[in-house]
């Protein structure tokens, strides 16, 4: 990966971006972004489109207001994140290629950055190549049969299963942080991994928050997750 600065065009305005990005991928271009409200309202960040080059922007924004927090924000925000390196760009890069060496598919990277501007409160981006003819988990989950769905729930297992024995967990683990492509595969959107804590007890109440915000609709399918997963947490 190679650093340069890039500005991007958002409806509001335009913003200054270092950033990350290997030299096979091609430079984007300065074509405005377009919003996507409708991703939006199912998750934190704020997510943009360019469809001239297939690509798909994820903004994270800061969690504090130096108007209204400065302290927090300064502390958290500017110092721990942008300025230490740990903004969440960083993280779901580096995440993604623990997943990938495990074997498991995620979405093509474009580059990944962080805002120079202190004053921008979407500090953290990310492109990746736009998946256009995926389902979402949740989405594909609804079309499955019951025979079906006991099959996704063990795939989706063994994938789990798999990045525990690396020692790693999915911080955010649901149905709507991957896709299913044309082929049947499983694809991480959301990369963000951590260790898991040596403490058995911490180990299992991280299990019973991941089924609680699984979105797997029904007892039955997260009981499954559980009785699949319990061994390894």
């Amino acid at each position: 990966m190679y650093k340069k600065l890039q500005r991007f065009l958002f409806p509001e305005k335009p913003y200054w971006y270092l950033i990350h990005r290997a030299q096979t991928e091609p430079s984007l271009s300065l074509q405005t972004l377009k919003p996507l409200p409708h991703l939006d309202r199912h998750a934190s960040s704020h997510f943009y489109i360019q469809p001239k080059s297939s690509t798909l922007f994820k903004l994270v924004r800061d969690k504090y207001s130096p108007k209204d927090d400065f302290w927090r924000w300064l502390g958290r925000d500017i110092i721990a994140k942008r300025l230490a390196g740990s903004f969440d760009a960083h993280k779901e890069f580096t995440s993604r290629r623990i997943l990938e060496q495990l074997g498991q598919h995620t979405v093509a990277v474009r580059c990944y950055g962080v805002a120079l501007n202190f004053l921008n409160p979407l500090g953290s981006l990310y492109a990746m190549e736009h998946m256009g003819n995926c389902l979402t988990g949740s989405t594909y989950f609804e079309t499955l049969d019951e025979a079906g769905r006991h099959a996704f729930i063990d795939t989706l297992s063994l994938q789990i299963i798999q990045l525990a024995n690396a020692g790693y967990y999915h911080r955010d683990l649901h149905l709507d942080n991957l896709l299913i492509d044309e082929q049947q595969q499983l694809v991480w959107i959301d990369t963000h991994v951590k260790s898991l804590p040596t403490s058995s007890k911490k180990r299992k109440a991280l299990l019973e928050n991941a089924l609680a915000n699984s979105r797997i609709p029904t007892d039955t399918y997260r009981e499954q997750l559980r009785n699949r997963l319990a061994p390894y947490f």
